[in-house]
């Protein structure tokens, strides 16, 4: 009687260890950390270049799409934020999400920028353009200790040119740094925290974006090892999984409104070399 007793309370200590340690961090400020960025891998004068089979939704409709998401190291010029011809300078690490949604006639293309310094791992600035077929738009956003400004210029009626100076929460996270930001937790077992996301800036409108109460959740791995995680905020999940060995490359990502991506391949490429005719085979 004992023994069976010992095993179903083994059996249901096992189950409830997920949740039980989920309980003890529920709450608390995501362990992010600069590690990954100060890896060695990014100084073989190289770019991860990821491209993935993408659907994205837009005009109501969830369409085939070229993504391809361009990580690399460049020199930084921390006054002026841009990238660096000579010192002094800063490391940081950049990641493009190039994004074209063919729709009909119309069509969508849109690329975002995040740098984060390489030895604190603080995101310093982001850049967004969108061109349609109907117009240009282009955000910026340049992060400075607790306050933050965003720019933009579009070409919708009050969003022409401008500038906001807002509050960044000391756990503000963007949700377009998400595909990377999520790879520098440093540490990837069952958890769950609390952070204040930031909208998506991709796309022609700005309209009012605020930060607004969102949690990360850490789950268990896949059979396979890889790294599932949620980030659940208004409007519904992402979900997210990373490949187990590191750097911990985005396998896939789904998102609430149907739009998702899969990974294809990962190549350790100088993509800037290979632009001549014929070097798209590396996109298929």
């Amino acid at each position: 009687m004992r023994e069976r007793f010992a095993v179903r309370l083994a059996a249901a200590l096992f189950l409830l260890a997920p949740a039980l340690l989920l309980s003890t961090v529920a709450g608390a400020a995501p362990p992010f950390s600069p590690a990954l960025l100060q890896d060695r891998l990014w100084d073989d004068g190289k770019a991860e270049y990821d491209v993935f089979d993408a659907v994205e939704m837009r005009e109501g409709i969830a369409r085939p799409a070229r993504v391809v998401h361009v990580i690399v190291k460049e020199p930084f010029n921390a006054k002026l934020r841009v990238k660096a011809d000579r010192p002094p300078s800063i490391d940081v690490v950049k990641m493009n999400q190039v994004i074209d949604v063919p729709t009909g006639a119309y069509g969508y293309h849109q690329m975002h920028s995040s740098f984060w310094e390489r030895a604190t791992g603080a995101l310093l600035k982001f850049s967004m353009t969108s061109n349609d077929s109907c117009g240009n738009a282009f955000k910026e956003g340049w992060m400075d200790g607790s306050r933050w400004r965003l720019l933009f210029h579009t070409y919708w009626d009050g969003e022409g040119d401008g500038e906001r100076g807002l509050a960044l929460p000391a756990d503000g996270v963007f949700a377009d740094e998400l595909p990377m930001k999520l790879r520098m937790l440093a540490r990837f077992e069952p958890a769950q925290y609390t952070i204040s996301l930031f909208p998506s800036v991709v796309g022609s409108k700005l309209g009012n974006p605020a930060f607004s109460a969102a949690s990360i959740r850490v789950l268990p791995s896949a059979p396979d090892g890889s790294i599932p995680i949620e980030v659940s905020r208004p409007g519904g999940v992402d979900r997210f999984t990373f490949q187990k060995a590191a750097p911990h490359v985005l396998a896939a990502w789904s998102r609430p409104d149907g739009s998702s991506l899969k990974l294809r391949k990962s190549l350790r490429l100088d993509y800037w070399n290979h632009h001549a005719p014929g070097d798209e085979k590396l996109l298929e």
